[in-house]
Formats: structure tokens, C-alpha cells, sequence
């Protein structure tokens, strides 16, 4: 699974590919480049922290249900339950708790993706005002650039 800034930081990647990969095939580069700290995004934005938070509460309860799920298979064990048996309960467990999983999977990538597609479009309203072609990830820049971060948080709030 992958977190809501590891999605970012790819699609943030990929979108200056494109973007390169468009304005190279032909005309001089004179464009204006920015970035953005999307941690500092992500940090800043309620939405992100909310999200985050609901998808901690799915993955306790998935962890608190496995927990349980092991301490009876230990207890099975120690009863001298054969591997077969053993085996058929890790089995029946799995079936168990595959809901739970799925649940906090699907829940992760709704709200991953509802919260990116927000930081996405604040992204590009504030790269149009500020004239800026190419928003790379801070990481992704070693020197120079325009900072958008702090318009970006201004803008999520």
C-alpha cells in the first residue's frame, strides 16, 4: 500500500515527465519552474490529517482482530492441536479477517485518492496565478525554482 505521499510524490514525478516530455519536442525551454514541500502539505492540510486518521482507526481494528485470531491459534497449539487443525483455524481466520482488510485497503484508496485530487487541483490554480509550467516535489529540486508551498497550504485551507 502505498501512503498518501508516496501517491503524491509519484504523480507529482510523472506530471513533470509529461510536461517535459510536451514542451521539449519543439520549442526552447523558457519556462518557469516551481515546487512544493507536499509534506509540509500534507501536514498542513485537515483533510489529509483527517484521512490519515480514519485510516489509522480501520488498521487498528484489522490488528486488534489479527491479534485475537493468534492468541487462539497459540492457544490451540499449546491444547496440542494437530497441524492440520492449526492449519484449517489459520485458514478460517484468514477468511475472517479479509473484510476487515479489504475494508481498510478500499478506505486508504478513496481517501488517498479524494485528497490528491484536491492538492492536485489547488496545484495548478496556484501554478497559474503564479505563471509557474513545471511544479516539481522539493525533493525532486536541488536549486533554484519557485516555492508554492505556502500558497498551496493557504489555498487547502
Amino acid at each position: 500500500m502505498l501512503s498518501i505521499r508516496q501517491t503524491l510524490e509519484r504523480i507529482t514525478a510523472a506530471m513533470a515527465v509529461v510536461i517535459i516530455w510536451s514542451t521539449a519536442a519543439g520549442t526552447a525551454w523558457a519556462h518557469t519552474v516551481g515546487y512544493v514541500d507536499t509534506a509540509k502539505v500534507l501536514t498542513s492540510y485537515k483533510a489529509a490529517r483527517d484521512a490519515q486518521g480514519k485510516m489509522q482507526v480501520e488498521l487498528t481494528k484489522y490488528q486488534q482482530a489479527f491479534a485475537e485470531r493468534q492468541k487462539k491459534i497459540a492457544e490451540a497449539q499449546k491444547a496440542g492441536k494437530t497441524q492440520e487443525e492449526l492449519q484449517k483455524m489459520t485458514q478460517a481466520f484468514e477468511l475472517e479477517l479479509k473484510p476487515l482488510k479489504d475494508k481498510a485497503m478500499n478506505l486508504e484508496a478513496k481517501l488517498a485518492a479524494d485528497v490528491k485530487t484536491k492538492i492536485e487541483a489547488v496545484i495548478k490554480t496556484v501554478a497559474a496565478k503564479r505563471k509557474v509550467d513545471l511544479v516539481l516535489d522539493k525533493a525532486a529540486v536541488l536549486h533554484g525554482g519557485v516555492d508554492l508551498t505556502s500558497d498551496v497550504v493557504k489555498q487547502l485551507k
